[in-house]
């Protein structure tokens, strides 16, 4: 399918945005790029929120699938209009708008593979990077990627392309065209519009809408007992938890996070639940505190405890477009009918930037950016056959199944770059078009390094632990 675009979309203001944004603009090929956010900021995710209360309005609906839904929209023939503010359009909670950022959030990965290939990562570091990590650390503080995000836009020029506080609440083709339903809350009201693209980038991001596992009776729990059960999602800081007892599920990063954060505050000792092993890069170690103890699956879950907090990720959603939420719905925790986490098979003028895991983020969302720009002004290499696309989903989908494991580029990491890199080409003579230099094995090294820094700092803290209360060693 061969496809030339002239009027873009972007939908979300954050890194894989902010990237294809740029991307766009540089290929210099388009008449219309526009960029909507539905927060007031530039930086999607890494948007501190700690004034919105946190909250899970129905942990049934969650585990349903019928959380994130679409909000109705006004009829097209009475747009533009102006309607009341509601809970159900406008609220933080139901929308999922806060964001998952706690107080001394910081980056995983270091700034080398981070950062886009023009947009290095500043050497500032926080006080509690500094303490934990010494001068050398390769981690970076919530606020200092929310500035390199804004810098992004603001050294590109790109401010003028962007409409914030405005949700993309309906996207639909019409007629060949991209036919979005926008909603702008400004005045205390919301406005309400519609306006027509060629192609559609969806950079939102998956870390909206938080994911449970399936637990016998953890609904019964909830309703029973509510606010016992949170979500690292909602996380904002240890206080919360001062004297608490509190089991902590999940074996990734989420879960490591917590723990970690509430050492030395809750009650000791802290519980992990893990169902199975914990995420390999860094093994048992964060669990090997001697605060901390290993309890496998929950079984039961105990009214005596304070809170259960689930560190177990998301679920993707995207509730603005109707045929891909329902495709998410019936699928298990991936982005079905997506060829190579990036396009849509049925239809190439709808791409995602962002919406994959394993590694690398933010630098991999450079080369999809780049791969789709390029696509999209009709100057990239074509596409796989659909037949051939669909294939690719269903050897990985019996291979991976779902979760993490789908959507994740890791251990193929090189392979993957090189593939976008192949789509993308060269840029165009004459134009600002971004150059995708080829994969580098030094990257590898940089992750294998980056782990091991994390696992040392885990060791450290062990090690005072320890030897403050003149603990032996940690066991299982």
């Amino acid at each position: 399918m061969a496809v030339k675009a002239r009027r873009v979309a972007v939908i979300g203001a954050g890194p894989a945005g902010a990237i294809a944004t740029d991307a766009l603009a540089k290929e210099q090929a388009f008449d219309t790029i526009r960029v909507f956010d539905r927060r007031a900021g530039i930086g999607g995710t890494w948007i501190y929120t700690p004034h919105l209360p946190t909250g899970i309005p129905s942990l049934r609906a969650l585990a349903s699938g019928d959380a994130d839904v679409a909000v109705p929209v006004p009829p097209p023939q009475h747009l533009p209009t102006v309607t009341a503010l509601s809970d159900e359009v406008n609220g933080h909670q139901r929308r999922f708008s806060d964001t998952a950022l706690h107080e001394h959030l910081h980056s995983n990965i270091t700034p080398a593979l981070m950062s886009y290939t023009q947009e290095p990562f500043p050497g500032t570091l926080s006080a509690r990077t500094l303490a934990d990590h010494g001068p050398g650390a390769p981690f970076r503080h919530h606020a200092i990627i929310r500035d390199w995000v804004e810098g992004i836009f603001s050294r590109g020029g790109h401010e003028s392309l962007l409409s914030l506080s405005t949700t993309v609440e309906r996207a639909e083709k019409l007629g060949g065209e991209w036919v979005l339903t926008l909603r702008k809350e400004e005045l205390g009201r919301n406005y309400w519009w519609r306006e027509t693209f060629d192609a559609l980038v969806v950079a939102t991001g998956h870390y909206n809408v938080p994911w449970f596992p399936s637990i016998p009776g953890l609904l019964e729990y909830d309703e029973r007992f509510p606010g016992k059960i949170l979500h690292s999602k909602h996380f904002r800081t240890a206080a919360k938890f001062k004297g608490k007892r509190i089991v902590v599920v999940g074996g990734s990063i989420s879960a490591h996070e917590v723990i970690h954060e509430i050492l030395g505050v809750a009650q000791t000792p802290v519980y992990a639940s893990l169902r199975g092993e914990p995420i390999p890069a860094f093994g048992w170690e964060p669990f090997l505190h001697p605060d901390i103890v290993v309890k496998r699956e929950i079984t039961r879950l105990d009214p005596e405890t304070d809170h259960i907090v689930f560190g177990t990720g998301y679920t993707f959603s995207v509730p603005f477009l109707p045929n891909v939420q329902e495709r998410i719905k019936n699928a298990y925790r991936r982005l079905p009918g997506v060829y190579q986490h990036t396009w849509n098979i049925e239809d190439p003028t709808l791409a995602f930037v962002g919406m994959l895991g394993g590694g690398f983020t933010f630098r991999v969302y450079e080369w999809q950016a780049v791969a789709v720009a390029r696509y999209l002004a009709g100057r990239a290499s074509p596409l796989p056959s659909i037949p051939e696309q669909l294939e690719w989903e269903r050897k990985r989908v019996a291979e991976k199944g779902g979760g993490k494991d789908y959507y994740s580029i890791a251990p193929d990491y090189g392979a993957f770059f090189e593939f976008l890199r192949g789509i993308a080409g060269e840029p165009a003579p004459g134009t600002t078009g971004r150059v995708l230099p080829p994969f580098d094995d030094k990257w590898l090294e940089l992750w294998t390094g980056m782990v091991t820094h994390k696992i040392q700092g885990f060791q450290r803290k062990r090690k005072r632990a320890e030897e403050s209360r003149e603990f032996p060693k940690a066991k299982l």
